[in-house]
Parts: structure tokens; C-alpha cells; sequence
């Protein structure tokens, strides 16, 4: 774990960093703009269910394949430039499938909304976002077999959690209009694009020359199996857990999009340590799975768990205790209380997800790896069914429950399979005990007699959340890596 620990704590500060950011943007900023954010999630989701479809498996085999590939002496035998030729094929299939894309979004979804004008008039940007999104991935998962993730992570969610929230206040201002608001959203995704490839330079890892003779009948054979259910993964991935926000802004209206989308970004904020343990423990299970390390593979996905447990908990119950101050402060508060209950919903599936940290990854790169595709194909048939369900019925807050249910079906699934294929699961007494910490920090900070300024309600409820919390922690060893780590920051701030 030291070095997946070591990267995830920079890439997590790094995250964290913009979470500050997307946080402060999202109470203060984004609720004054509920239909131009909706618009922008409507434009934002649609390009990356594509992009992760247009992709055509490319992405996974950036990481699956890698160990084959490797040889710093010859440029990995061409690997990168086999990536970059798999986007622009990807590309080039999307832009000759745009006008069916367009009648999926457009005509079915989004048929009988009164913003489907609104949507029309700006639809077109989705072209350019999908070919820096194709290739701004490819890029991503090349420099991630390297174990650096930390400036990739500035370039691809920091720059944006910045960029976004200038250009709606200049949008609110009147300085720009909706026009000009996309054409600098692109900008921004192409100047990620440009930051990639040259930082991959600095690491002396572009390499552009071909090795025609590596790949022989039998790997040519196994990357196109593996690359079709990387397809059928990321398809059914979009459908699961993109669906749901598009499905709010078609059925419902683009401001509840807007609505649905802001809390959604408070609730993700739990999810940030997952994408870092998740982005440097990729590569390092397939490597175990190439040296038939399960034992190995165990332990990450034991000490994953508990750590992402952890982070998760003390986030979701700071959330969830100052919830109604929370929505107070924001402008227009009585029309953003409507997402109260989105947050619980969605932070319980979350913390479903973080406990059972990376069984997807371990499915991925094992032998097994197509039992992904059926438990995702599974997920999002359920994800679709649930929300076309619940939408119409329980508007934005339907889709959360769809996706609790559905989410936790799934994992579920994949728990069981990985305990019959391989005799491997995440939780441990440890988890137990976390879980029992966490209860009863809950009830103290619940029960507190403060009733003050919401800002100084959400400040001393979290203080003491934060002591009971971590201290508790601490003393009871819940974690072995999340002590050493307390020791670690402790000793460096001390000297």
C-alpha cells in the first residue's frame, strides 16, 4: 500500500483542493443559475456517455495491456500510438453516428420537454467536447501505468472547478451569453488535452514509434475480445450512473437537471478518495493478476475498503448533520431543499460503493473479467426500469432511489462472485467497528443544543464531529494505513 498511499494522499489534497472549490461554487454560485448549469450537465453528460462508447473498449486496454507492452527501451512498442489511432477511429465513428446520437438525446429524451429548444440550440458543442474527452482519457489511463496521477488530476478536475464557475458568474453579469459560455468551455477541455501530452513528455513517455511486428494473431485476438466488453462495460456504465441526471433534465426540466446535478456534486464529494485508491490500484491489480498474486490482490481490496470507509462516513455524516443549514445559505434555498432527500439517497448508495471498494477493478483485470459486462448490463437495465419508475412519480428525488436500488443490487452481485471465484472480500471486523463509531458520532452531533447562525451550527457540529470522529478512530486502531498516516502528517506539521 505504500505506494498507492502515497499517491492518494497528493492526489486527494489535489482533489480536495478543488472539492473547497466546486463546493463554494456549487452553495453560492450554481444555485442562481439552475437552468444554465442544467444545460451545461445536459451537454456535459450526453459527450461522455459517448465519449465512453466512441472509445470502443481503447481506454481498459490502456491499463490491461500495458504490462505486455512495456519496454522503455523501444517506446513500449508502440502502445501510445496504438491508443491515439484507437481515438481517432473512435472519433471518427461518432461523427458519422451524430444524427442517430442526436435523435436518442433529442428526440426521444427530450421529446416532449419545453427545453428541448434550449437543449437544440447548444447541442452541436457536443462534437468537440467528445474529441478532447476521447483523447484527454486515452492520455489519462497512459500516464497512470506510470503512477502518476497527481498534475493529471490538476489538468483534467482542477482547471475545471475553476473555469466553471467564472464563466457563470460572467454569464449572470451579462458580460457573456450562452454562445460564448461553451466555446470557452471547450477551450478549457482542449488546453487539458495540450497539458497531458506534454506532461507526458516531461515524464519521456511520447512515444510515436510503431513495433508493426509486437502484436502477433493471438494478442491481436485477445485485445479485441477484451476491448469489445471494455465497450459493453463502459456502455453499461454511462447507462447506470450518467443516465440518471440526463433522465431528471428530459422527464422532469433542465433547471431540475440543475437542481438534481448541485446536489450531486455535494454528495460526490465522497467519492473523491475512491477515485484516487481507484486510479493507482488499477495498474497495480493487473500486475498482480499477471503474477497470479491473489493474496496480494486481497489485501488491497481489504484495506481499500476500509480506508474509503473511513473518508466516506465522516464526509456523508458531516453532510447529512448540517443538511437544513446547508440549503439555507445557498440562494434560492426553498427551491434547493427540494434535493434534501437526494443527498440521503444518494450518500447511502455511495457508501455502498466505497465499502466495496475495488471489486469492479479486481473483476476487470482477472481472468473473469466478462462477468463486468453482465453485472453492469444488469445495473443499468435496472438504473433505466428504476428511473422510469420513480421519476415521473417522486420527480428528482425518484431518480436517487432508482439509482440506491439499483446501485445496490449491482454491488452486491459483484461481492458474491468475487467471494465464489476467488475467496476474497473486503470487510473485516474493522469494518464492523467503524460502522458502530460512526453511529454513535452521529447521534452525539445530532442531539448537540445548537441552534445559532447556520454557519456557526455547520462549524460546531462539524468540530466535534471531526474530534469524536478520528479520535475514535485513532484509539480503537480501526486502520493500521490510516494510523500511520495520522503519525505521518502529525510529525511533519510538528517539526
Amino acid at each position: 500500500m505504500s505506494v498507492i498511499r502515497k499517491q492518494s494522499i497528493q492526489h486527494t489534497f489535489v482533489n480536495y483542493i478543488g472539492v473547497a472549490i466546486g463546493l463554494l461554487s456549487t452553495i453560492f454560485i450554481y444555485p442562481r443559475a439552475t437552468e444554465l448549469y442544467g444545460l451545461y450537465q445536459m451537454v456535459f453528460g450526453a459527450a461522455t456517455i459517448a465519449m465512453a462508447i466512441f472509445l470502443f473498449g481503447f481506454n481498459v486496454l490502456a491499463i490491461k495491456f500495458f504490462p505486455r507492452f512495456k519496454n522503455e527501451s523501444n517506446g513500449h512498442n508502440g502502445f501510445l500510438l496504438l491508443l491515439i489511432k484507437g481515438g481517432l477511429i473512435g472519433f471518427i465513428s461518432f461523427l458519422l453516428l451524430f444524427p442517430l446520437v442526436r435523435y436518442i438525446l433529442l428526440d426521444l429524451l427530450f421529446g416532449a420537454n419545453p427545453n428541448r429548444a434550449l437543449f437544440e440550440d447548444h447541442f452541436l458543442y457536443i462534437i468537440p467536447i467528445v474529441l478532447f474527452f476521447i483523447f484527454n482519457n486515452l492520455f489519462l489511463k497512459y500516464i497512470s501505468n506510470f503512477h502518476k496521477i497527481v498534475i493529471p488530476t490538476i489538468l483534467d478536475q482542477l482547471l475545471i472547478k475553476i473555469v466553471l464557475p467564472s464563466l457563470v458568474i460572467l454569464y449572470l453579469l451579462k458580460i457573456i451569453d450562452l454562445q460564448l459560455f461553451f466555446i470557452c468551455i471547450c477551450i478549457n477541455y482542449f488546453l487539458v488535452l495540450l497539458g497531458l501530452i506534454w506532461y507526458t513528455k516531461s515524464l519521456n513517455q511520447l512515444h510515436f514509434r510503431a513495433n508493426k511486428g509486437f502484436i502477433n494473431d493471438e494478442l491481436a485476438k485477445e485485445m479485441r475480445s477484451y476491448s469489445i466488453f471494455g465497450l459493453l462495460n463502459a456502455l453499461g456504465n454511462q447507462l447506470a450512473f450518467r443516465i440518471d441526471m440526463l433522465m431528471v433534465g428530459g422527464l422532469v426540466s433542465i433547471s431540475s437537471g440543475g437542481i438534481y446535478a448541485i446536489v450531486n456534486v455535494i454528495i460526490d464529494v465522497i467519492m473523491k478518495p475512491a477515485k484516487a485508491i481507484i486510479a493507482i490500484a488499477n495498474p497495480i491489480i493487473s500486475e498482480k493478476w499477471e503474477n497470479s498474486d491473489v493474496k496480494g490482490i486481497e489485501g488491497i481490496y481489504q484495506k481499500s475498503s476500509i480506508v474509503l470507509l473511513i473518508n466516506g462516513l465522516f464526509i456523508f455524516l458531516g453532510i447529512w448533520l448540517s443538511v437544513d443549514d446547508l440549503f439555507s445559505i445557498m440562494p434560492n434555498s426553498e427551491k434547493m431543499m427540494a434535493g434534501k432527500y437526494v443527498i440521503l439517497f444518494l450518500g447511502i448508495a455511495k457508501l455502498f460503493d466505497l465499502a466495496t471498494s475495488v471489486n469492479t477493478q479486481i473483476i476487470a483485470n482477472s481472468p473473469k473479467f466478462k462477468f463486468n459486462f453482465y453485472s453492469l448490463l444488469l445495473l443499468a437495465i435496472l438504473n433505466i426500469i428504476f428511473n422510469l419508475l420513480l421519476i415521473p412519480k417522486f420527480q428528482m428525488v425518484g431518480a436517487a432511489l432508482a439509482t440506491l436500488c439499483s446501485l445496490g443490487i449491482f454491488n452486491i452481485m459483484k461481492l458474491i462472485f468475487i467471494w465464489i471465484q476467488f475467496r476474497i472480500q473486503p470487510f473485516s471486523k474493522s469494518t464492523f467497528l467503524l460502522l458502530l463509531i460512526s453511529a454513535v458520532c452521529f447521534l452525539i452531533c445530532f442531539y448537540l443544543p445548537v441552534n445559532f447562525n447556520p454557519i456557526v451550527n455547520i462549524l460546531i457540529r462539524s468540530a466535534v464531529l471531526t474530534i469524536l470522529y478520528f479520535a475514535s478512530i485513532y484509539y480503537m486502531n480501526v486502520s493500521k494505513d490510516f494510523n500511520e498516516t495520522l503519525v505521518g502528517f502529525y510529525r511533519k506539521v510538528s517539526k
